[in-house]
């Protein structure tokens, strides 16, 4: 499935691919819009290849209520696709550095049973890693990250063109601690959520 998005003056293309053969596989929900509407593009591009492999979500357990906003994204997800709701598989080890915990996440997975895990890694202007650290993103056999060339503005771009609106109200993207109870619009990933509306010329429905 090839998919052109983004703003007018900067379109790009993401890819998403299967495997072939029929494999168990993995998606990192976080509660955030790009992971959110990888897992929703994973179960489609699946449906169109007869549902052959089992997609189930996992996330890590992170500070700023992954486990809350990830069971609103899977309900949703799931709805979509007629799928029962599953609670996501907590993996990883949420003690380590931010950054080293998808990381984390993707080595256990892959030691319970996992063929593929697919994140959703997207491209990071400096201005929205103030005092972060990069996510490790290198694509390998086993863990696959088709967000990495493209950027926030492109993933609000697909969220709209795949009719997934609803997203915007039970995603998040706060870092701070009270992220389940609102957004700070300080932190950098409240900053980067802003800055991809923007891009569009439109603003975000789902601020509080």
């Amino acid at each position: 499935m090839n998919i052109i998005c983004g703003p007018k003056n900067d379109q790009r293309t993401v890819t998403i691919t299967l495997p072939q053969n029929k494999s168990r596989i993995g998606v990192l929900v976080s509660g955030g819009l790009d992971s959110a509407i990888l897992y929703y593009l994973l179960l489609l591009e699946n449906k169109l290849r007869s549902n052959i492999h089992e997609i189930l979500p996992i996330t890590v357990m992170r500070k700023e209520g992954s486990k809350y906003f990830s069971s609103l994204v899977i309900g949703h997800v799931n709805q979509a696709f007629q799928i029962p709701y599953t609670d996501p598989l907590i993996v990883g080890d949420n003690t380590l550095p931010e950054e080293e915990q998808v990381k984390s996440g993707v080595n256990q997975a892959l030691t319970q049973g996992f063929d593929i895990v697919y994140a959703g890694v997207i491209e990071q202007l400096p201005q929205h890693m103030v005092n972060w650290q990069p996510i490790p993103s290198k694509e390998t056999t086993k863990f696959k990250i088709p967000f990495q060339s493209i950027n926030k503005s492109h993933i609000i771009d697909m969220i709209i063109k795949f009719k997934q609106e609803p997203l915007f109200y039970i995603t998040h993207s706060c870092s701070g601690e009270q992220s389940q109870i609102g957004r700070c619009n300080g932190c950098n990933g409240c900053n980067e959520r802003s800055w991809g509306f923007d891009q569009l010329g439109l603003t975000d429905p789902g601020t509080i």
